[in-house]
């Protein structure tokens, strides 16, 4: 067994977060699975974005835009309706789609590198701020919810999505079983996500006098262990051990084949539909 190490995803150092995103390629493949084995019929996305109820003339800030997901569809809203949507990052490859696809279809969207925890705007500007799968990215949780009240008009909207503490515990359990197997140690004690389904909302109280949380399953279906690898090799779960130089490297490149022969063997006992759950919620948020 190697030394136990802390190979998880929801980092809040900067480099790691720029290295896991310099480009869009992770987030594209967890979306492609998500999108295409779904549990519903409406994304996420579309469900969250429907809960701001846009009349399309918004000014709207994006904080931690990524590939789109959230500001694109937004966009497109907004389009010939007066309004338009700031899309930054901190990582500026991850929003090279994003902007490629805005130039296409013409749409009223700007793209920008941002700290979220030093927003490069003057306050009460911007009706709508999302901060979407990103504020257990930061630093410092408080500097950035100040910062975003600050550039937010009043009564405006917050909008900020989150995973719950207990995250795919399907897809965790396939992972712990692969590293059990292959001897890989893995430290799992702690709880890393600083902003969740859980305690988002007590955080959020401090900085928004009305927080209404809404829960989702943004989980998918399937019944080929292919897109459940597909997925877990766009997580810094596979990527962590899969990169660390520590490992044998006859060990790391068991890691995908021992993955997907436990994720069979879970579909063998599922009777051949296996379910990954995600469970999420939207805080809308607003402060008088």
């Amino acid at each position: 067994m190697t030394q136990a190490k802390d190979y998880y995803e929801n980092s809040t150092d900067k480099d790691s977060i720029r290295s896991i995103y310099r480009t869009g390629q992770n987030l594209e493949w967890k979306y492609d699975v998500m999108n295409k084995y779904a549990i519903h019929e409406q994304s996420f996305e579309e469900w969250a974005i429907k809960k701001l109820q846009l009349v399309g003339n918004e000014k709207i800030l994006d904080v931690g835009a990524g590939n789109g997901r959230f500001s694109l569809p937004i966009a497109a809203k907004l389009k010939n309706n007066g309004g338009f949507i700031m899309a930054g990052d901190l990582s500026t490859g991850v929003l090279e789609e994003s902007y490629i696809i805005a130039n296409k279809d013409d749409l009223p969207m700007v793209h920008l590198r941002l700290d979220a925890e030093d927003l490069p705007f003057l306050s009460n500007e911007f009706d709508v701020v999302m901060a979407n799968h990103m504020l257990y990215h930061v630093s410092n949780i408080s500097n950035t919810l100040t910062e975003i009240r600050r550039v937010l008009k009043s009564r405006g909207i917050f909008l900020a999505t989150t995973n719950s503490e207990k995250g795919m515990p399907e897809l965790f359990s396939l992972h712990l079983q692969t590293m059990r197997e292959l001897g890989i140690g893995f430290d799992h004690s702690k709880n890393h996500l600083t902003f969740s389904m859980e305690n988002g909302e007590h955080m959020l109280r401090s900085f928004f006098n009305k927080v209404d949380k809404h829960s989702f399953d943004a989980g998918f279906e399937v019944d080929d262990p292919e897109p459940v690898l597909q997925y877990y090799m766009a997580t810094q779960l596979y990527q962590g051990p899969f990169n660390d130089e520590s490992i044998n490297s006859d060990i790391r490149k068991l890691i995908q084949s021992t993955f997907y022969h436990f994720t069979e063997k879970a579909l063998r006992l599922a009777g051949g539909k296996l379910r990954i759950s995600k469970p999420v919620c939207a805080f809308i948020c607003q402060y008088d």
